[in-house]
């Protein structure tokens, strides 16, 4: 065709994440794990960071199996010093960061009329403050490079649709993540840093292991998801990894949904 000058080699290429470093807050785990893992199959080298210093350090341990750089990293993403000391030990281990994977998430569930002060400021302070100090703090990195790079926000469908499960501080963080994806890609767009977002429904994870044992809850999300289930860790990798990678080098501010097609509904 007229105008296409890539051949397919070079299009497959494409998504390529050769030469590049990548952090992965929740990495230890569910969707982070996956997605450090994904990382590092498409040629990234990946730090590992999690609550759990055994779990981020596995999953480094397995990356470093194939070939791969990778360190595991503990830290509480809601504590600024331990945010910063993280991304500073990171970028002086691998070199340098290009891609950060902001994962790191927890619910605490109650409906809203019983929801204490305590459930709502830790869900605050890990799904958002924790997500903003690693954004501030990469994207501070990128600048001083004068480098493109790619910030991928974990966000949900929760901060875009109503549900009635007892998540309004989950709801409230992710909605002010997606709120913070489209402000930090316009902000940033000027230094070549894109920013984007992934919103997935409910995936077999052990943020939702709970929810699982209630038939009720098991039907109503069911229900609400046109493909009919959950998603499997490994279905949010390719989304990460497109947008990651140059696959995706016009995309920015967007909020990709991952999610059976539920907000279609």
């Amino acid at each position: 065709m007229e105008g296409i000058t890539m051949s397919i080699g070079d299009i497959k290429n494409l998504f390529s994440l050769e030469g590049k470093t990548a952090l992965v807050t929740g990495g230890g785990q569910g969707l982070g794990g996956a997605i450090a893992e994904g990382f590092a199959q498409f040629g990234a080298d990946v730090a590992v960071v999690d609550i759990n210093a055994q779990t981020a350090e596995s999953v480094s341990e397995e990356i470093r199996s194939h070939g791969r750089k990778s360190i595991g990293l503990a830290c509480d993403v809601s504590k600024e010093d331990q945010a910063k000391a993280t991304i500073d030990k990171a970028i002086k281990e691998l070199g340098k960061i290009d891609i950060l994977a902001a994962v790191a998430g927890i619910g605490d569930r109650a409906m809203a009329e019983d929801m204490t002060m305590e459930q709502w400021d830790r869900v605050l302070n890990i799904n958002l403050r924790g997500l903003w100090l690693f954004d501030q703090g990469i994207g501070k990195h990128l600048i001083s490079r004068k480098a493109e790079g790619s910030i991928i926000n974990m966000a949900s469908i929760a901060g875009q649709v109503g549900i009635k499960t007892g998540n309004a501080n989950y709801a409230a963080s992710k909605g002010g993540v997606i709120a913070l994806t489209r402000l930090l890609a316009v902000e940033w767009a000027k230094y070549n840093i894109r920013v984007n977002a992934i919103a997935p429904v409910q995936f077999k994870t052990p943020l939702i292991a709970g929810l699982l044992q209630n038939p009720a809850t098991v039907e109503y999300f069911l229900t609400s998801i046109p493909l009919g289930r959950f998603g499997e860790v490994q279905e949010i990798v390719g989304p990460a990894v497109f947008l990651a990678s140059e696959a995706s080098s016009m995309v920015t501010g967007i909020v990709l949904n991952v999610d059976g097609g539920m907000t279609a509904m």
